[in-house]
């Protein structure tokens, strides 16, 4: 089981209907997407990366434009943007750097 930070904790107190994926990668990271349609004009994406011994490296909530972004294309964004974190890129956390969350 994944602990959670304090960004996935604040989402889940706000349940909505949400398309959501989750992934193991080659460096044994974890990651989990998720997003909803907050009303008809905005979409809120979680990004979530987890170590491989399920400790938060990242997690974030991004706001999207509902009349600019589908459910599939913001889900899309948030996998490339989890992938790229996961995988060290642009300065973040590898996975292999567990300990404390990047941004929670």
């Amino acid at each position: 089981m994944y602990r959670r930070g304090p960004v996935y904790n604040a989402w889940v107190q706000q349940p909505m209907t949400e398309v959501c994926h989750n992934e193991a990668v080659e460096n044994g990271c974890y990651l989990d997407i998720r997003v909803r349609a907050r009303s008809n004009e905005v979409l809120e994406l979680l990004v979530c990366v987890y170590s491989n011994d399920l400790q938060p490296v990242w997690e974030r909530v991004e706001t999207l434009s509902a009349t600019e972004w589908t459910l599939a294309d913001a889900l899309q964004r948030g996998r490339d943007q989890a992938e790229r974190i996961a995988g060290g890129e642009a300065g973040r956390l590898s996975c292999a750097d567990s300990g404390q969350p990047d941004n929670a």
